[in-house]
């Protein structure tokens, strides 16, 4: 048996390998495993311990970290043993991240009160945002669903109030986020803004017929409510935020279709996604554009990519079970979202009415919901398939947390409360370790700063000796630095270079063009095929003109990824420029302040589709219509008496040539998708100047004023002894504070 320890650290992202005792080579393949994250790899980690022990299936594994993680490498361990693995699991367990966050949080607090440190965090604008994202509580769960999914129905359940207006969802334009507060009195404020984000009515205590009359007013763009979501349990360090989007059906803004596209490819924030099925009406049109943006989004990179996506399928009350198998139901939902490319899904089979009505006081249940209620109490109750919490790809934790909550066995029948408390898992599992390592880079580059800072002043005394050296030596950076300032041949270096747009941009632009040509070339396909009718044409241009809208607005959010990625890389590439341009004198000054590039959408225009038939797409055609049967009986023919031949009758009909169609179109198509390719890298181009006389100013300017009291301050400790005395004991202080605040930060990230 081979034995092998895993210790995994989610908050610095780094995992420790033992085999057999002994630490893997780094040429060993799980050396590239050490500083990415366990959902990335874990899937195929008992393969590698496979193929290193060549084809040895006997392990003994004994796990470090958090629950979250052991739970995942569980289930890999439940998967390999399938496979006839032999794996003995052991798991030692590590405290809460929660507990850790507050931890770091009381040390930042007192870092900040401490003199001298504090300028590192409070005067850097990167450390200082960076800790802001840590700290900040909000985590969003987007609710996607195409029409008559229950989705109100289902979000209502989760609020335990009857708030959201169960409008048909294709008329909702609207985009409405709750935002859970715990607070004694019950009831939810609204406030409603248009689409400047300019706020037009607020209601302390807002009503359903309030919403619904904003909801009903066209320049209504966001309601934000505020109030207790009864089934979200208070976190200190998270505060839920639900929000409820358009259906991708919505034609009344297209800024909101593309908002929900944008949440499903957001592969940077990584919202969790409920995706709401009707499980009466699978195969809705509207879903299939979204459903691929979802498979391409799930395919994206390790586990997490997967697990933020929860498939719930609500209105499971309407099936008979004495008629139809709830199994087989599941299955024909797992084959739907199979057959747009989602392998594995997490599907939660729900009924959210039964959940609304349970948390509803019973005396304000009408008539006919006093009936549906004891209607699916009786059919969730004496049938034992309805306990819809046994088909959940739940989790041990799961279980142990619903457990916990001693809801009524009819309640957890229902489904839903084992989706809120997976919405639970994921911000365990990835919202909060993802910020605690924002913190903890954060902070380190402060203790690295305020190091520098602290070195600086001691290698003044450490170098006594050499004062006239260091008074030379500050005369070169000064005649150095003024060179520096000369700032049309530094610019011309930069644009020689290739810094301002690195080729990783332009390769991905290239390859959002190819996946365009691709698009075009595929859907052309679907016209190549037999003549059509005139409805059925129309009917297939709609289709195109929707498949094409879709494409075209998840063009533009790529674009817009494109250029936040661009800004990263080229702040990046710039700050290596600086450092290399300041030498090592000044480390420690802040990052960079690069204008934060403007999306891609103002620069782009409806692609001019023709969704209508011309005139001249009709043309007539002659075609058989039906048979009569004609005499060929001949006077002088007796022998041809009483013979008949059959003769094709024929009519004349409108129809539609597919091919000539598309023929016509794809030219405008084409030349509009690569419009908007041509005004991303049209922005790009137009901004890069604004990047680089942006970096060109800051080190003329702020670099320049910083720089100059860096010297002066260098002038006066090392020209008079008794500043030099001070500095020197100040900073060995500082060193001393810095050092034990680090060991006390890296102790609370142990696992």
């Amino acid at each position: 048996m081979n034995t092998v320890y895993i210790e995994h650290n989610p908050f610095i992202v780094d995992t420790k390998f033992l085999i057999n005792g002994k630490v893997p080579s780094d040429a060993s393949p799980l050396a590239r495993l050490k500083g990415s994250r366990i959902q990335e790899w874990v899937e195929n980690i008992f393969h590698e311990l496979s193929s290193l022990f060549n084809g040895d299936n006997d392990f003994h594994v004994n796990f470090k970290g958090v629950e979250s993680d052991y739970l995942d490498v569980l289930k890999t361990a439940e998967q390999a043993r399938s496979e006839g693995m032999k794996i003995k699991l052991k798991w030692e367990k590590s405290s809460p991240t929660e507990q850790r966050l507050e931890k770091v949080k009381k040390l930042i607090d007192a870092a900040k009160e401490k003199d001298r440190f504090s300028d590192f965090i409070n005067k850097n604008d990167a450390i200082k945002k960076s800790l802001d994202d840590a700290f900040d509580r909000d985590f969003e769960v987007c609710v996607v669903a195409t029409m008559s999914s229950g989705k109100s129905t289902l979000i209502n359940a989760m609020l335990g109030d009857d708030l959201l207006p169960a409008a048909n969802e294709a008329t909702t334009a609207t985009i409405f986020k709750i935002m859970d507060k715990k607070v004694p009195e019950k009831g939810f404020s609204a406030k409603c803004y248009n689409h400047d984000g300019v706020l037009i009515d607020s209601s302390d205590v807002v009503s359903l017929p309030k919403l619904q009359d904003w909801n009903a007013q066209s320049e209504t763009r966001l309601i934000a409510i505020e109030g207790n979501i009864l089934a979200i349990t208070d976190r200190l360090d998270v505060r839920l935020i639900l929000t409820d989007t358009p259906g991708p059906n919505n034609s009344r803004n297209e800024e909101h279709q593309r908002a929900t596209m944008k949440y499903i490819q957001d592969s940077y924030s990584n919202p969790l996604i409920l995706y709401v099925l009707n499980a009466q009406s699978l195969g809705v049109n509207d879903d299939s554009n979204l459903l691929r943006l979802v498979s391409e989004a799930m395919k994206a990179s390790g586990m997490q990519s997967r697990d933020r996506f929860i498939f719930v399928v609500n209105k499971m009350d309407v099936f008979d079970p004495e008629i139809e198998n709830i199994s087989s139901v599941l299955d024909r939902v797992r084959e739907y979202l199979n057959h747009h490319g989602i392998v594995n899904p997490l599907i939660c089979p729900v009924s959210a009415n039964l959940t609304r009505l349970i948390r509803k006081p019973s005396d304000q249940h009408t008539r006919k919901e006093r009936s549906n209620y004891n209607e699916m109490a009786d059919l969730f109750t004496e049938e034992a398939s309805m306990n819809l919490l046994q088909y959940m790809p739940v989790t041990s934790r799961v279980k142990r947390l619903l457990d916990a909550k001693k809801m009524t066995p009819l309640m957890l029948s229902s489904g839903l409360p084992a989706v809120e408390v997976m919405i639970d898992e994921y911000i365990d599992k990835y919202n909060l370790p993802h910020r605690l390592k924002r913190a903890y880079d954060a902070v380190n580059k402060a203790i690295e700063a305020g190091l520098n800072s602290a070195e600086l002043d001691v290698e003044i005394e450490n170098n006594q000796h050499e004062i006239e050296s260091i008074k030379k030596e500050i005369e070169n950076l000064e005649k150095r630095h003024a060179k520096s300032l000369e700032t049309a041949s530094y610019k011309k270096k930069l644009e020689q270079s290739g810094i301002v747009l690195p080729a990783e941009i332009v390769s991905s632009l290239n390859k959002l063009q190819i996946k365009g040509d691709d698009f075009i070339r595929n859907m052309g396909g679907q016209f190549r095929s037999a003549d059509a009718s005139k409805e059925e044409a129309q009917q297939k241009l709609e289709w195109a003109a929707k498949e094409i809208q879709g494409r075209r607005l998840e063009l533009i959010n790529s674009y817009e990824r494109i250029f936040i990625e661009a800004q990263d890389l080229i702040r990046d590439n710039l700050k290596i420029e600086y450092e290399k341009h300041i030498a090592e004198i000044f480390e420690d000054v802040a990052d960079l302040k690069l204008p934060i590039l403007e999306g891609i959408k103002k620069s782009t225009t409806d692609i001019p589709f023709n969704v209508s038939l011309d005139a001249e797409d009709v043309r007539q055609k002659k075609v058989i219509s039906g048979t009569h049967e004609v005499s060929t009986s001949k006077w002088y023919n007796p022998f041809s008496w009483g013979s008949t031949v059959t003769v094709n009758d024929y009519k004349t009909i409108n129809y539609v040539d597919l091919n000539e169609v598309w023929r016509q179109r794809v030219h405008e198509i084409e030349v509009a998708f690569r419009q908007l390719l041509g005004a991303a890298k049209e922005e790009l181009s137009s901004t890069k100047e604004k990047l680089l006389n942006e970096y060109l100013k800051f080190v003329a300017v702020e670099f320049d004023a910083k720089f100059v009291e860096l010297i002066q301050s260098l002038k006066n400790k090392i020209g008079s002894r008794e500043d030099c005395e001070k500095a020197v004991k100040e900073a060995k202080e500082l060193q001393v504070w810095i050092n034990k605040f680090k060991l006390d930060l890296d102790s609370t990230l142990q696992v």
